[in-house]
């Protein structure tokens, strides 16, 4: 009897044991989770691009260049004085990414002239890409290719600039 008594106490001692591993395997075993939301919204005051600086002419006659001291987006340039054909001016502005992590892509839409007669109206951008901080220049030139004979000629024109965010 002694034998079963001895028995039980150890096989009561090893169901204890099991209980327990299984009891502390269950209580030790704990999932968390996290689950996180967020939303962004474009803001264009992220994305600043401008004219900058003074912009510098050369060319016959008299050529005036400024940059709207209240909208840096506008750029102005006035000529006087071409009177031969081959006669030319130029105006070469700065055009400058202020944003702080955007670059700025740029596209020229093709020169409006509304006298195509005795005007020719180009641009030469350096460069189509700027970096956020970065800058870049854009020249205009305004050139006479035919001799006025016998009436003042003139032109109005635009060159239209697009600048268009993208990630570095």
């Amino acid at each position: 009897m002694e034998g079963k008594k001895k028995t039980i106490i150890w096989v009561t001692l090893l169901l204890v044991v099991v209980v327990l591993g299984i009891g502390y395997a269950a209580i030790s075993t704990i999932g968390l989770n996290i689950n996180a939301t967020g939303q962004a919204t474009p803001n264009s005051e992220n994305f600043t691009v401008e004219f900058s600086g003074e912009p510098s002419t050369e060319g016959k006659g008299s050529i005036t260049a400024e940059i709207d001291s209240g909208n840096k987006l506008m750029a102005t340039m006035d000529v006087t004085g071409l009177t031969a054909k081959g006669d030319y001016a130029t105006a070469t502005y700065t055009i400058e990414n202020k944003s702080a992590d955007l670059s700025a892509n740029l596209t020229v839409a093709e020169p409006t002239n509304d006298n195509t007669d005795y005007f020719k109206v180009t641009y030469e951008l350096a460069e189509d890409t700027i970096a956020a901080g970065a800058s870049t220049t854009i020249q205009v030139k305004v050139e006479l290719i035919k001799t006025p004979i016998d009436e003042n000629q003139s032109v109005t024109s635009t060159v239209a600039i697009t600048a268009t965010p993208v990630q570095p």
